[in-house]
């Protein structure tokens, strides 16, 4: 059954957190860059700061221009700029675009982590403002009430080993993972129960054996997200042209170029001399991009963000397994 990430609502939201205009549309997009930041620091995003990191970093500066236009849309004094305000308009559907996609693959990681029992990054994630699917809510909090129950049977033992607490690994009906259940001494017995013997005991117990579950490669996922991109791209392409507005088209030329070869990379992930190549190809359209675009422009950040991790370490790995 495909487990379902869906996303908490807040209770209340003040005027002045996001901007006014178009909030109907920018309110989600900002609200998911808040909760963004909060989770992209977790393992499972450390290699990929192109989904949450450029993602944040875009929403953010989006946000200020939305600030800008609210004040100038308050100054009866100020011109009010109708391009600025398309401008806006078409970066926050590319956003709202862009969020769609990263809740997907979320919903995928979610899956993932929750198979491999790693509660700590779902608790940071339910906290972060996701709620959890209830199977997920119920395990997390079986992981919370053991690590507390660990806890204190830790301090027990630091006070008086004599007390032997110790916990024992028995298999459970409900969870994926053994559950550890305190065991004490008989009230009945006189002798305190040495420490040698219960762990002899514990060694007999029978023991679940939890087997690997295979993990869905996450990477047919992010070609899917690049095809849907690529084709994005080229639609705004090809009314650029119409439009022959020449500056954009060579931006959007060189970044449509980037996501071409992106998809090259992923698809050659076991081919390594056509996987450098395609990162050089890559790496030589983000060199043409920051002209074409501009270093401060917000494309072109985002694009610089997302090929980062492969012009480095990757391609220098992709280049030594190439044996031609």
């Amino acid at each position: 059954m495909r487990l379902i990430l869906l996303l908490a609502i807040s209770i209340m939201v003040f005027a002045s957190e996001f901007p006014q205009i178009f909030s109907s549309a920018g309110d989600d997009v900002y609200k998911s860059m808040n909760r963004y930041n909060h989770i992209k620091d977790l393992d499972i995003y450390k290699d990929r700061p192109e989904l949450l990191e450029a993602y944040c970093m875009d929403a953010n500066a989006t946000m200020q221009k939305g600030f800008s236009l609210d004040k100038m849309k308050d100054d009866p004094e100020t011109v009010f700029d109708k391009n600025l305000l398309k401008e806006y308009a078409r970066e926050l559907r590319l956003l709202s675009t862009q969020n769609d996609a990263i809740i997907s693959q979320l919903d995928d990681d979610v899956g993932k982590l929750y198979k491999e029992g790693d509660f700590e990054s779902l608790k940071k994630i339910n906290e972060a403002g996701f709620i959890l699917s209830t199977p997920m809510m119920v395990d997390l909090k079986k992981y919370e009430d053991k690590k507390e129950l660990d806890a204190q049977v830790k301090k027990i033992n630091s006070i008086d080993p004599k007390l032997a607490i110790i916990p024992v690994v028995k298999p459970s009906a409900t969870a994926e993972k053994p559950i550890e259940k305190p065991v004490t001494a008989k009230k009945e017995d006189t002798k305190p129960v040495k420490i040698e013997s219960v762990k002899k005991a514990i060694v007999e117990e029978p023991v679940a054996v939890k087997l690997p579950v295979p993990v869905q490669s996450r990477k047919s996922k992010e070609l899917q997200y690049y095809e849907k991109s690529l084709v994005s791209l080229k639609e705004e392409l090809y009314s650029l042209r119409e439009s022959q507005e020449e500056d954009k088209m060579a931006c959007l030329n060189d970044i449509t170029a980037i996501n071409y070869w992106m998809i090259k990379v992923l698809e050659n992930e076991k081919h390594a001399c056509d996987r450098a190549s395609a990162i050089k190809q890559m790496k030589s359209y983000d060199k043409a991009s920051a002209k074409s675009c501009g270093r401060s422009s917000i494309r072109y950040v985002e694009w610089h963000g997302r090929i980062k991790p492969y012009v480095g370490q990757k391609l220098f790995e992709a280049e030594a397994g190439c044996h031609k």
